[in-house]
């Protein structure tokens, strides 16, 4: 695990272009600390998913380069970089034909961890996930409500013991409590496992709640960046201040509501 003070994650002037000259990602610089939680967030279609894929070479850079743990990404096998890596998707992407203990034991498995090794992490992220494993690990997917099938998720994405996660819009499919309760124990588990966190969201709410930093990105290009009260405190143009007005008029609202 890095110290808090050393970065875990550089991006240096990263870009991204696609066939026909689209730039989807333009000259990103952002640098994630040790145990922090960074937020990317915007309109749709302004390059913050494809930067996430940047991350983990699920795309590859056009220009500038990614360093993860002090080492350019691209010196690293793709596929034993995303094993070192966590992935929380939108909707959970599980295996529909694992059951909840292999789902989370999948990457152990590819890391070639013995199986009673495996076994107790799975056991003790059930735990941590607050899934009860008598009661949760031989159900498949099918058989699980959203807010669990999305806990299964995070747990997955926590079994080889990443320094990093990657979460693209992972609560956003959920219903408003168990939104809030899977965001809370989120936070709680990133406390006590000391793991960073890049999260992709389009709702401001939740990156003001969530994020140590926020990454405001408009076609392509990061507009503003910095704390959640320093954007609050100082929205850097109309664009920042249009996408914090929905938070501000919930804050108003609930305050008229005390009186």
């Amino acid at each position: 695990m890095n110290k808090p003070d050393q970065p875990v994650l550089e991006l240096r002037g990263v870009s991204k272009q696609y066939a026909g000259g689209v730039e989807a990602v333009r000259d990103v610089s952002l640098t994630l600390h040790a145990g922090k939680l960074l937020a990317l967030t915007g309109t749709s279609g302004c390059g913050k998913t494809s930067l996430l894929k940047l991350i983990n070479r699920l795309e590859e850079p056009s220009g500038g380069s990614v360093v993860y743990e002090g080492l350019d990404v691209r010196q690293s096998d793709a596929f034993r970089l995303r094993r070192q890596i966590g992935w929380v998707m939108q909707g959970d992407g599980l295996f529909p034909h694992f059951t909840v203990r292999q789902n989370i034991g999948v990457v152990p498995r590819l890391l070639e961890w013995d199986a009673a090794t495996i076994e107790l992490r799975v056991r003790e992220l059930m735990q941590l996930v607050q899934l009860d494993v008598d009661a949760f690990a031989e159900r498949y997917p099918h058989e699980l409500s959203g807010g669990q099938r999305q806990r299964v998720g995070v747990a997955r994405a926590l079994a080889g013991k990443p320094d990093l996660v990657l979460m693209d819009e992972a609560f956003s499919a959920l219903d408003p409590l168990t939104r809030d309760d899977l965001q809370r124990d989120f936070k709680r588990l990133q406390t006590e496992l000391g793991f960073s966190a890049v999260l992709v969201t389009h709702d401001m709410a939740e990156a003001l709640i969530l994020a140590d930093e926020i990454a405001v990105m408009r076609d392509g290009e990061i507009v503003q960046s910095g704390s959640p009260a320093e954007l609050m405190a100082n929205p850097v143009d109309d664009y920042v201040s249009g996408l914090l007005d929905t938070p501000r008029r919930q804050m108003r609202a609930i305050a008229e509501l005390g009186g």
